[in-house]
């Protein structure tokens, strides 16, 4: 069987080929290399909901000239309309050590670069992606890149986020839905993002694997107890577009069903059976 992978979609190779006309255009920064990650390396990618996540590698720091070229590409490409291009801006030389929490480089999110704050995305999690799913548009096969890729670094970083990222998030919805009239519409896309970039991390802590949203909630649907798989199916939906509103008691089952899952997260181990029931 071929090991080959399938052409990238038409829609997505046009939004590359128009990246890497503008970087000439614009003189921006020289690359080492260009890969795909995110939804378009995993298979998830859903036109019209999907953004296009890169990584750009660089001989070092960007200069000013540099950034302002990245800004100029950026605008332009968010002028043309279509999926967001997202990513981040790297020196080639970073890759081989552990990332950096709290990075300051560029970055684009949402279609917007920016060059100031930190970069959350530079992560265990990206470093993984990038070692074994990415897709090379540019240089190097990921493997030949030296990735500085760890499997305590990257378990230490999923279990961070879910106290330090999705428990506050979580209680932030919580308190919202507390505003709501019990027969209010609440946006499905909400819990798709909880529900799924919960899921997700969970499906990684057991095995090792960066995988879609999609992926994450397949994974824990066999691994819930029955009155919580029903907010993964609803987020499902939402992710395949069939659902686009929930009820505030919808809504708030699948709050209660990220903080299970949540909850249960340190006993799930990579080459080990993954409980289905908070390890208390």
């Amino acid at each position: 069987m071929s090991s080959r992978r399938p052409p990238l979609r038409v829609d997505v190779a046009r939004r590359v080929d128009r990246f890497l006309g503008l970087m000439a255009g614009e003189g921006g920064p020289r690359l080492r290399g260009l890969y795909l990650v995110g939804s378009v390396a995993l298979g998830d990618f859903r036109p019209g909901r999907s953004d296009i996540d890169f990584v750009a590698l660089l001989d070092g720091p960007p200069g000013e000239a540099d950034t302002q070229a990245l800004g100029r590409v950026h605008a332009a490409l968010a002028q043309a309309g279509g999926p967001h291009f997202d990513g981040v801006y790297l020196p080639i030389d970073a890759l081989r050590q552990p990332p950096q929490p709290g990075a300051v480089l560029p970055f684009s999110e949402d279609g917007q670069l920016r060059t100031s704050e930190p970069c959350r995305e530079v992560s265990p999690v990206l470093w993984r992606c990038l070692a074994r799913s990415g897709r090379p548009i540019l240089g190097a096969t990921p493997a030949a890149l030296g990735i500085a890729d760890d499997d305590a670094a990257l378990r230490a970083h999923a279990l961070a986020d879910l106290d330090r990222y999705w428990r506050p998030w979580i209680e932030e919805c919580d308190a919202a839905l507390a505003l709501k009239a019990p027969d209010a519409a609440c946006d499905a896309k909400t819990l798709e993002r909880g529900v799924l970039g919960v899921s997700r991390i969970l499906c990684t802590l057991a095995t090792g694997r960066i995988v879609s949203k999609s992926e994450g909630g397949r994974f824990v649907l066999d691994r819930l107890p029955e009155d919580h798989r029903q907010a993964v199916w609803d987020a499902l939906d939402a992710r395949d577009g069939a659902l686009e509103q929930v009820s505030p008691a919808e809504m708030r089952a699948g709050l209660a069903t990220m903080r299970f899952l949540i909850d249960a997260a340190a006993g799930y181990q990579a080459g080990a059976t993954a409980p289905t029931s908070p390890d208390r």
